[in-house]
């Protein structure tokens, strides 16, 4: 389950060559997760049958980014912008998460029932939005039904901050690939 989980990857949408490498190191130890989101030219059913043998050494989840194929995928990842078109939740069996950057999109997370929520840009932005500091990160996730992680400029020393204001744990790409 994603509760017992404070890491969650976001593999690079241009991975290297030691990528595969850098996915197994980071499975090492105790249970997280990865969201897979690559770009087409990268994103192979070898490569995600070889990140699936990788996570069952530890138990580890691996979750499909919605902006690559999820048709037939049992744990999906939500855009922000995927959230708020998805209709119905219509099966239980997968986990549902979603990237949130404001209320609206938490209240739509909630009414998916999303089992979890990435809140972001916590510490750094990449893509415009406004980097909202953890007291904006502790109201927003006191607003989700579910667990809550941080992103956005994140790094691994930050799981603590994230926990004491509210989070579940960490989540980002550089911190970790």
């Amino acid at each position: 389950m994603i509760t017992e989980v404070k890491h969650i990857a976001i593999t690079p949408m241009y991975p290297e060559e030691d990528f595969l490498r850098k996915v197994e190191i980071f499975f090492e130890g105790v249970k997280k997760a990865l969201i897979i989101r690559l770009d087409e030219a990268f994103y192979t059913q070898d490569l995600v049958e070889e990140i699936e043998n990788l996570s069952k050494k530890s138990n580890s989840i691996v979750i499909y980014n919605s902006r690559n194929d999820i048709s037939s995928k049992k744990n999906i990842h939500l855009t922000s912008t995927d959230l708020m078109n998805y209709k119905d939740r219509r099966e239980y069996n997968f986990l549902l998460g979603a990237s949130c950057h404001n209320q609206n999109e938490i209240e739509k997370a909630n009414q998916l029932k999303c089992d979890y929520i990435l809140i972001s840009p916590i510490l750094k932005d990449k893509s415009g939005n406004k980097k909202i500091g953890w007291e904006k990160f502790e109201e927003l996730a006191k607003h989700f039904n579910g667990i809550s992680f941080a992103l956005g400029g994140v790094k691994k020393k930050d799981l603590n901050a994230s926990i004491s204001h509210g989070g579940a744990g960490i989540s980002g790409i550089s911190c970790f690939f």
